[in-house]
């Protein structure tokens, strides 16, 4: 999976929330196999509920940031998570000026139909390190609409494997529209995009990068 590689070991969550990614690191024991992880989180009292969690494990560092303003200070072997899914309205005046310079240094068009999220992965796949890799899941519309066509090229210029998991069916519920797993890895070899069609989270179990 994505610590079968031995240069996993400076890893990011870039919008942590209640640190459920966390978790899942530390049920699967694979914690223990990074040196640091940093978890981002704008809102204070989540971020200092995963601290409180996380305190006894050295290698996490829990940070009350904005992502956009934490954004370009180091890069990562690995990056995961759930972005948040924030309309442009709803942004605040200095989000939206970094999501459109977020973008527009990366070639892509600024508008106002952009959702955070989008800003979010290009911002993370810049974040990584030669051979690192990304994983999040992002709505399903990144196949479909016009607006994130910019996106999807963008993503095949600066990946060279990407992996779209989808779904037969809505598989998280507290999250209320389509959304799949998207998996990237840098490298110099392009070896291009597949798509796997899964029935439910269960088929993960067997599932080979």
């Amino acid at each position: 999976g994505l610590f079968a590689s031995q240069d996993i070991s400076n890893v990011l969550e870039p919008s942590c929330g209640d640190g459920v990614f966390l978790d899942s690191l530390k049920n699967l024991n694979l914690l223990d196999r990074v040196r640091k992880l940093t978890a981002v989180e704008i809102e204070g009292d989540e971020a200092e509920k995963v601290r409180g969690r996380y305190s006894g494990f050295g290698q996490v560092t829990v940070r009350t940031e904005d992502f956009f303003d934490y954004y370009g200070r180091e890069r990562f072997d690995l990056i995961l998570g759930n972005p948040p899914y924030i309309r442009y309205q709803y942004l605040k005046e200095s989000q939206r000026k970094m999501q459109s310079q977020i973008l527009t240094s990366h070639g892509m068009k600024a508008n106002k139909l952009i959702n955070a999220w989008v800003a979010f992965l290009v911002a993370c796949v810049q974040l990584l390190s030669e051979k690192g890799k990304i994983a999040f899941v992002i709505p399903a519309e990144i196949l479909q609409v016009a607006y994130a066509e910019d996106l999807r090229l963008y993503l095949a210029d600066h990946l060279a494997k990407i992996t779209l998991i989808t779904f037969e069916r809505l598989v998280f519920p507290d999250i209320e529209q389509e959304v799949i797993v998207l998996i990237g890895e840098k490298g110099e070899e392009e070896k291009g995009i597949r798509i796997v069609e899964m029935s439910t989270l269960d088929d993960f179990a067997g599932f080979k990068l």
